[in-house]
């Protein structure tokens, strides 16, 4: 019986050291927004790459702050061009409402960081189009890992997100 239970109490012992190995680095740093604009600019790279955007205009709003901007150039690309809503109106095709940019340029409106149910992940919206009507939001996930903010997926981090299409 002593032998089952000093079993058991090595068995929780590993299984603690083993959580608090993975959490030993620090807690989440204060959001910045130094570091909001980086974690921004990250998420519309990736939003690029996940369509494929390369070759073709790449496109977001005036409206995007300037700091996100500068993050976007020193992390990925100074290739974007920075449209007002009736820039982007021009770049519709007249005949077609419905079709895709004329040039095959994608627009990219990142929203600003949202808190997740989890302290250690959050996420940013971003609003893909391809045309007028042709319009995706996709939540991009970063986890602090103690040392850093990694990439993740809904899945890897169990945090749930909606995509909305148009």
């Amino acid at each position: 019986m002593n032998t089952r239970f000093g079993a058991i109490i090595v068995a929780i012992l590993l299984i603690a050291s083993a959580c608090t190995s993975a959490d030993s680095g620090e807690p989440a740093p204060a959001m910045t927004p130094q570091l909001s604009a980086q974690l921004r600019a990250r998420a519309f790279m990736r939003a690029c790459q996940d369509v494929a955007c390369s070759g073709a205009p790449i496109l977001a709003p005036d409206s995007t702050p300037s700091s996100v901007r500068e993050a976007i150039v020193e992390l990925f690309t100074d290739e974007v061009e920075y449209l007002s809503d009736s820039q982007l109106e021009e770049r519709y095709p007249s005949s077609n409402r419905y079709s895709q940019y004329p040039d095959g340029a994608t627009w990219f409106n990142v929203t600003a960081l949202d808190a997740t149910r989890r302290i250690d992940v959050v996420g940013v919206d971003v609003w893909i189009s391809r045309g007028q009507f042709d319009v995706v939001g996709q939540t991009y996930l970063f986890l602090w890992d103690g040392t850093r903010w990694l990439d993740t997926s809904p899945d890897a981090v169990d945090v749930t997100v909606t995509t909305s299409v148009s």
